[in-house]
């Protein structure tokens, strides 16, 4: 099947996107953070209820806390994006890449329709997907991406 066809018909669900790590509203950075490494998670969401309230990631911390003279102990709430842009598991997989390319994301928060926090997806996610759909592809891809081979390796 053509990748066209993937990404128009494929849903966010079939991809299996984990539930994320949450904290709460009031949680501290240290919190966000120890949360995220103990899920070896790319980023936290930070939640009230179950509601998306924004979420930090690891180019938050790099832009906004590492290097500066920041408590670990400052609330979550001021180091993270705030109402980040969302999907639904029934959003085509098209629509995730379009947000992540338009946007410039590595994650998106999966709603259901209520907005409560059902999952999230990553580009490391999609990518893992489409390489196992396109295995011989994938593989068999030069070391460099413009690179022409004049003739086959090997015997």
């Amino acid at each position: 099947m053509p990748i066209e066809a993937i990404l128009r018909e494929t849903r966010i669900r079939e991809l299996k996107p984990p539930v994320p790590a949450c904290v709460a509203r009031g949680a501290t950075l240290r919190e966000a953070i120890s949360s995220m490494r103990a899920r070896r998670a790319g980023c936290v969401l930070a939640c009230e209820g179950e509601q998306l309230i924004g979420i930090l990631t690891e180019r938050d911390i790099l832009r906004r806390v590492a290097g500066e003279e920041i408590s670990l102990d400052s609330p979550v709430t001021d180091f993270m994006s705030s109402a980040p842009r969302t999907l639904t598991a029934d959003d085509l997989l098209g629509d995730a890449i379009r947000l992540m390319d338009e946007g410039g994301y590595r994650h998106v928060p999966i709603v259901d329709k209520a907005g409560r926090i059902e999952a999230i997806i990553s580009i490391q996610q999609i990518i893992q997907f489409l390489a196992e759909l396109y295995p011989t592809e994938v593989l068999n891809l030069p070391p460099e991406p413009h690179q022409y081979m004049d003739s086959r390796e090997g015997g």
